[in-house]
């Protein structure tokens, strides 16, 4: 065998010997976090939960004739809005509700004003819109006072008025979608609300509880030991 062929051999046995020993480092990290900190195995079992009861949507025929491919929604919503704590999660939702309440309204409105003025004019109308109300938005997102508590709503209403207005250009039911998308979402919504908030409640003023008592705690046990 050539020496090449050697290093190759060596390069691709030393690549796949790391890609082992991280997957076991990755395993043993896993189980650390098991055994110190239960409430993140709790924190991932309620997300899990939420994805099945949000599945739902497309498992029931009945269900899944109401909302169609529109149940994707319901599903982003999950993802992206559950957070460890149930005060993040709130938080998070309704920035969302109310993000994509503005941000569907103005796009709808958008889009029927361009559909009534027609030809080349509802292209002018849709352009400029989008323009005006990304660039606002977004600059808004770098106020801070704005920035650290509605960042996540001005992103979705970006996000919800370009696809609702953009759409809408080759849409004839725009509202009627821009309804449906939006209930989808209320749904995802309250599916994580209500796992987050019945389901072994996770707050984060418990957390800052348990951090000051250990804290307390630890201070204790060394004034102990330099007493003795």
């Amino acid at each position: 065998m050539a020496a090449a062929d050697v290093k190759k051999t060596e390069n691709g046995t030393g690549i796949f010997g790391r890609a082992i020993k991280g997957i076991v480092s990755s395993v043993r990290e896993i189980g650390k976090m098991k055994r110190s900190d239960k409430r993140k195995v709790i924190h991932s079992m309620k997300v899990g939960i939420a994805l099945v009861l949000v599945s739902l949507l497309y498992f029931i025929k009945p269900m899944y004739d109401q909302v169609g491919q529109n149940g994707m929604w319901a599903i982003m919503t999950v993802v992206v809005i559950f957070e460890f704590y149930a005060g993040a999660t709130l938080g998070k939702g309704i920035n969302r509700g109310i993000g994509t309440l503005l941000g569907g309204a103005v796009g709808c409105f958008a889009a029927i004003l361009a559909d009534r003025i027609g030809g080349i004019g509802q292209y002018f109308i849709i352009s400029s819109t989008v323009f005006s109300f990304g660039a606002v938005a977004t600059y808004c997102r770098l106020v801070p006072r704005l920035k650290k508590r509605y960042d996540y709503g001005f992103m979705i209403f970006i996000l919800t008025f370009n696809l609702v207005a953009i759409s809408g250009v080759r849409m004839d039911k725009v509202v009627g979608m821009a309804v449906d998308r939006l209930t989808t979402i209320g749904i995802g919504f309250a599916i994580c609300i209500s796992v987050s908030l019945f389901i072994c409640p996770i707050w984060a003023s418990n957390e800052l509880h348990y951090s000051t008592a250990s804290k307390f705690h630890k201070l204790a046990t060394t004034i102990q030991v330099i007493d003795t």
